[in-house]
């Protein structure tokens, strides 16, 4: 069985058939990381830095070459991305730098 969520798009000449259906769909969050009403947790820099990182990965898959790259925010968050096996050397050596970067900014953040 399928787990993925299936989206589509509903389309008729009559909005109000549209806005009937879209008002009554049976949807309910399973956790506090699917309710749509709460506010996001990501700064405008954090998602521009994002796209950043996903489009370098981009450039990289079309020119077949291997990409791991990301961030660490200013709270300690990680965001990554890569497009080889977590296997390969390069990925775990820049994992580990990674890893002790987010630990000196948990250290900092600690003592302030």
């Amino acid at each position: 069985m399928d787990l993925n969520p299936q989206l589509f798009l509903f389309r008729h000449k009559d909005h109000n058939v549209i806005i009937n259906k879209m008002n009554n769909l049976d949807w309910e969050a399973n956790d506090d990381t699917k309710d749509l009403s709460m506010q996001d947790q990501y700064s405008l820099e954090q998602l521009r830095a994002m796209q950043l990182v996903a489009k370098m990965k981009e450039s990289a898959d079309r020119m077949g070459a291997g990409f791991v790259g990301g961030f660490i925010s200013p709270t300690g968050e990680r965001f990554m991305m890569s497009n080889v096996n977590a296997d390969d050397i390069q990925h775990q050596a820049i994992k580990m730098r990674l890893d002790a970067l987010q630990a000196e900014i948990f250290e900092e953040l600690e003592d302030s």
